[in-house]
């Protein structure tokens, strides 16, 4: 029975490991860290919030104090830039507003700006074709090389999307890439490298030729010594990711998208790209769970964004995580059935087990008794022999006594599960040590009675020190795993007492009486009567003792118990 019931543990722990490690994927420690970076910044995703809605109420007061339509002007481009990928239709309208301020200025690179500013907001909330409308609007040769570059950078964006947008048509997805690769190119007849976002487009056009090399190292320095606190950082970091996929070295592609997601959440960005190329990677390796957390994030963010292309391309990864995820699910609910089930099956074993040991048990008692019974039948007039069982039976209200003290002292100590077991099993081994020696002893008398060696009985039941030695046994016993659970007792006990009292212990001591007795106050047994009877010393004794080390003390001597009771690190 006992090697059924050591199988069945082993098989519910193999079954506990197994739903643990079920949707568990495997990475590196460096990826592991930075992921659960991430994860933190996205539990506390409010926090950006606040910050972001903070700065816009420092702009929202600084526009009572607008004189002129000049300084109406720049304040809008202000709230601009806070809002242009946190809240589409705020920006959108400040992108408006600036429009016919940049009219009514005479500036006259002022409206194409703007107007490439508003195709851009359109462009994020899937307006593709408004945006390109407005584009159309521009004259590209009356631009300057600078407004020129934004106006590709636009561009470039703009044709993205539709390539997003197309789905499955790869026909018009092919024409649409040939487009935003053609403004790629474009670009670096007006881009300068003074330019914050040259490193990104940079980093586009290098990849697979042998410049990548050159490009990804400028990169990984801009990206390594920045905050990733900006949505530049986050652009960086994204490019950075893609040229490490296409080198082939799917660690560092991991490592930076991550820093791409770390500075998307820490600016508040809802038209977020870097969560939802991790979603997708984590779905790939298994990571469920945390490809089912990125991808409603991102989904959360496109839809108060109104990212119409965004929402499209993220319910569809939604839903093959998710069909994932509820796959994943229904084999862990399967596995805790069967785990249930053997659960089930060793609560019956072991209730069955506590019946045949009970019976056992009350079988063994009557046994013994009706021993005794015969023993005294007859042997009526051996004197050494009544004796003997006199010790006996003194023996076992000790041990009775003790085992109630026992019992006592663990129902008293509430310091943790683990005090609680290291007791149990210590008064259980005490038990059945007793229970063996007893029943030895009574072996070795019963033999000799048989054989009529009264004169062996009586020597052997004459030794005064079998009770000293089981004591002092007990003791050692009580000062190891007291001090295995509280390692630190003794010296944060000295630290209570006059440099010059402190307790300095033999060699091969562990603890004196007077520490012992404070072991028990520590835990919870305050009673001096109770301490003594624990101990097998006098209640006067115990009562010296504390009194003697109270006089010692550098604290309150009535407190002195109460700082005992808190001593002693607790170690499991």
């Amino acid at each position: 029975m006992k090697i059924g019931i050591k199988k069945l543990l082993f098989i519910a722990a193999i079954m506990i490991i197994s739903v643990q490690a079920l949707s568990a994927a495997s990475y590196k420690p460096e990826i592991e860290s930075l992921l659960l970076k991430l994860d933190s910044l996205i539990e506390n995703k409010d926090f950006f919030i606040r910050e972001k809605e903070d700065k816009i109420g420092l702009l929202r007061k600084r526009i009572q104090n607008i004189h002129t339509t000049e300084e109406q002007y720049w304040i809008n481009k202000a709230f601009y830039d806070e809002y242009f990928v946190y809240n589409a239709d705020s920006a959108l309208y400040y992108a408006e507003q600036n429009i016919l301020l940049s009219r009514e200025l005479d500036k006259k690179e002022g409206v194409p700006e703007w107007m490439i500013k508003k195709s851009f907001i359109l462009s994020a909330t899937g307006m593709l074709k408004e945006a390109l409308d407005i584009m159309n609007e521009i004259p590209l040769d009356k631009l300057s090389p600078l407004l020129r570059t934004e106006y590709y950078r636009q561009m470039i964006y703009l044709y993205s999307h539709f390539g997003q947008y197309s789905g499955e048509n790869g026909h018009i997805r092919d024409q649409y890439q040939i487009k935003e690769e053609n403004y790629k190119d474009s670009i670096f007849n007006t881009i300068t490298k003074e330019d914050p976002y040259y490193l990104w487009h940079e980093g586009w056009r290098q990849i697979g030729t042998s410049g990548v090399y050159e490009v990804k190292s400028e990169l990984e320095k801009a990206v390594l010594k920045s905050g990733l606190d900006s949505r530049l950082d986050a652009m960086n970091a994204y490019v950075l990711a893609v040229i490490s996929r296409e080198m082939g070295n799917y660690d560092d592609f991991l490592k930076y998208m991550t820093y791409s997601a770390m500075a998307d959440v820490k600016t508040a960005n809802k038209d977020i790209a870097s969560l939802e190329e991790l979603a997708l990677a984590t779905y790939d390796l298994g990571d469920i769970d945390r490809a089912y957390t990125y991808i409603n994030y991102c989904l959360q963010n496109a839809q108060l964004y109104r990212n119409r292309v965004r929402v499209i391309g993220i319910s569809s990864l939604q839903d093959s995580i998710h069909k994932a995820f509820r796959e994943i699910n229904l084999k862990q609910e399967a596995r805790l059935r069967i785990f249930l089930i053997i659960v089930s099956i060793l609560s019956v074993i072991l209730i069955a087990a506590i019946i045949y040991i009970s019976r056992q048990m009350k079988w063994l008692s009557k046994s013994r008794s009706e021993v005794n019974k015969a023993n005294h039948l007859l042997n009526k007039h051996v004197i050494e022999l009544s004796d003997a069982h006199k010790q006996l039976s003194e023996v076992n209200d000790k041990l009775k006594l003790l085992n109630e003290q026992l019992q006592e002292a663990n129902s008293q100590l509430r310091e943790s599960n683990y005090v609680k077991e290291e007791y149990i099993g210590y008064v259980f081994t005490i038990c059945s040590n007793y229970i063996s020696k007893m029943d030895n002893f009574r072996k070795n008398i019963n033999r000799k009675v048989k054989t009529n060696k009264i004169e062996d009985i009586k020597t052997l039941t004459d030794i005064p020190t079998m009770a000293q030695n089981e004591l002092k046994e007990f003791y050692q016993n009580f000062d190891a795993i007291f001090l295995n659970l509280y390692p630190d007792f003794v010296n944060d006990f000295n630290m209570l007492l006059h440099p010059d009292k402190r307790f300095v212990l033999k060699d091969g001591e562990l603890l004196n009486t007077e520490l012992r007795i404070y072991a028990l106050v520590r835990l919870g047994i305050d009673n001096s009567v109770k301490i003594a009877e624990f101990l097998h010393c006098s209640a006067q004794t115990v009562y010296n003792c504390r009194l003697k080390t109270r006089n010692k003390a550098v604290v309150a001597k009535d407190k002195f118990a109460d700082y005992v009771k808190s001593l002693g690190k607790f170690q499991e």
